[in-house]
């Protein structure tokens, strides 16, 4: 007999887990990187609550496994591994397109284009500089929306079928695409050193990590896998432990990216991203065990069962049924949340471009830069986290309402910002701009049954790289519009962006309260809804 899969009891301390999850409830795990903090915390922290039993079925079939970290390797090394090789490449091909853009479409001499990028002090370089941007800001803008739609599309469906044939698969998918995309990526460079290989062939290569599901079935995926195998008290703390072993892989690589270029060559660090995510992908296979177990019956069917029409009728039933006391309008904000999140952070495709533009760096100028901002987030995650729950006992709404604070302040001090060392600042006094994922997840985790968080995983990543398809091209149009004059105006746009939640987190702050309340009054028993 099928049912549910059941979350773990709630703690009976009289607080509501949306909103005041024990984050430093000892988990049962064994990261280095993170032991510290746990067993800090263990002394002070109550126990987290029983585990339910080894495994239970899912409404779809699949039975869960909640024991599998206790079993197998831990998921830390993975991420950190696949994060790094997602990253040691990244700024290396946004100066490849650049100087491409450069030497094949604008027809420019190559020895004048080699000199963009560099401390040249040559009028015709800044004024070169000026001409090729908005060339390449365009390539980069169109390959932003390309792995940012497909990919939603692909969530849309992967999420329902990882419900029923497990988390791995929706792992290791993406993952054979990114290394599908970094091989051709490394050929393209190796073939543009004898022959002129248009820019826009860069975009063409990342077509199999597109169609395979990119970044956001994997974040969909490892969300949902960390879901399945933690409990209510300890998945605050998991949620923040993998967001800051992200941001560790993607500073190790941002750090060593330009110091491996110089060693190296262009080629070679597509080759190195392939390579680094081949290692995850393995790693992943032989030595982590998926937390949903399909029934044999239905293992023949998996890859004609992922793209049926019913699992966008399962989505949207998850996403407009009626919840009560207040649920519905809390996950429909957190949504608009990371929505917000997303349009604000569209700056991003154009900013290399700006601190080459308004600052002068070089690549090694901006990758150290990177590291130190993912260093920072990283930090903020684990250690700012830890103190805000242990120290002040922090409600995790409040964690979240600082982080939208950070975005907006660190977006306007970037477009204040006259040198590159004001950069640091930015990034030195924000450094929890990343916390609210893991307050919000935690939120949403308690309030959505676990039959359908990867449901509401799928749809809410795919929701938000759908903005993409107007955040790439609105802050790409306004950086081509102000780039002779004023460069620095669409940091100001993200900052009135980011501003946004901040009104968000505070309608969430109060419904929470409502809620609260409700489930205190043994006579409301009807839906409740958002009433403005």
């Amino acid at each position: 007999m099928r049912s549910d899969m059941q979350r773990p009891p709630r703690l009976d301390d009289g607080r509501s887990s949306d909103e005041d999850t024990p984050l430093l409830a000892a988990p049962r795990y064994s990261s280095m990187a993170v032991s510290a903090v746990a067993d800090a915390a263990a002394a002070s922290s109550p126990p987290p609550p029983p585990p339910p039993s080894a495994s239970s079925c899912s409404s779809d079939g699949g039975k869960v496994s909640t024991s599998v970290t206790d079993r197998l390797c831990t998921f830390e090394p993975i991420l950190v591994l696949l994060c790094f090789g997602l990253s040691v490449s990244g700024v290396v091909l946004a100066d490849q397109i650049i100087y491409q853009s450069c030497v094949v479409t604008l027809g420019y001499d190559r020895a004048l284009c080699a000199q963009l990028g560099t401390r040249s002090n040559s009028s015709d370089v800044a004024q070169l500089e000026t001409i090729v941007q908005p060339y390449a800001a365009k390539i980069t803008m169109v390959n932003t929306i390309l792995m940012s739609v497909l990919p939603a599309l692909c969530a849309l469906f992967m999420g329902p079928w990882s419900d029923k044939y497990g988390r791995k698969p929706a792992m290791i998918v993406p993952a054979v695409g990114f290394i599908t995309t970094y091989v051709m990526i490394g050929i393209l460079s190796l073939l543009s050193k004898r022959f002129l290989v248009d820019p826009w062939c860069y975009v063409v290569a990342h077509i199999p990590a597109a169609i395979l599901g990119g970044s956001t079935v994997l974040m969909a995926a490892i969300f949902s896998y960390l879901t399945d195998t933690t409990s209510e008290a300890n998945r605050t703390v998991r949620i923040g432990i993998l967001q800051a072993c992200t941001m560790l892989g993607a500073f190790v690589g941002l750090l060593s990216s330009s110091f491996i270029l110089q060693w190296t060559n262009v080629p070679t660090m597509f080759f190195l991203s392939a390579g680094t995510v081949s290692a995850s992908c393995a790693f992943l296979y032989f030595c982590l065990e998926d937390s949903i177990k399909p029934d044999a019956s239905m293992v023949h069917r998996q890859v004609r069962e992922i793209f049926r029409l019913s699992h966008l009728a399962e989505l949207l039933t998850t996403f407009f049924k009626k919840r009560s006391f207040y649920d519905r309008g809390i996950v429909w904000l957190t949504i608009s949340i990371g929505i917000v999140t997303v349009l604000g952070a569209g700056g991003g495709t154009v900013f290399f471009l700006y601190t080459r533009r308004q600052f002068g760096w070089t690549i090694q100028e901006f990758t150290i830069w990177q590291a130190v901002e993912l260093l920072s987030i990283v930090a903020g995650n684990v250690i700012g986290i830890s103190v805000l729950k242990t120290l002040l006992k922090l409600p995790d709404i409040w964690l979240a309402l600082l982080s939208v604070l950070n975005y907006a302040l660190d977006a306007l001090i970037k477009g204040l910002a006259r040198q590159g060392w004001e950069l640091f600042l930015a990034t030195g006094i924000t450094p929890l701009k990343a916390t609210e994922g893991a307050a919000l997840m935690a939120i949403c985790s308690a309030i959505i049954p676990s039959s359908e968080i990867a449901k509401f995983y799928s749809i809410a990543m795919a929701m938000t790289n759908t903005v993409s398809l107007a955040s790439a091209p609105l802050f790409t149009y306004i950086y081509n519009s102000t780039v002779a004059t004023s460069p620095q105006v669409f940091n100001f746009v993200s900052s009135g962006i980011f501003s946004l939640n901040v009104v968000l987190v505070g309608v969430i702050a109060v419904l929470l309260r409502k809620r609260r309340k409700a489930q205190a009054d043994p006579l409301f028993t009807q839906d409740s809804e958002i009433l403005t």
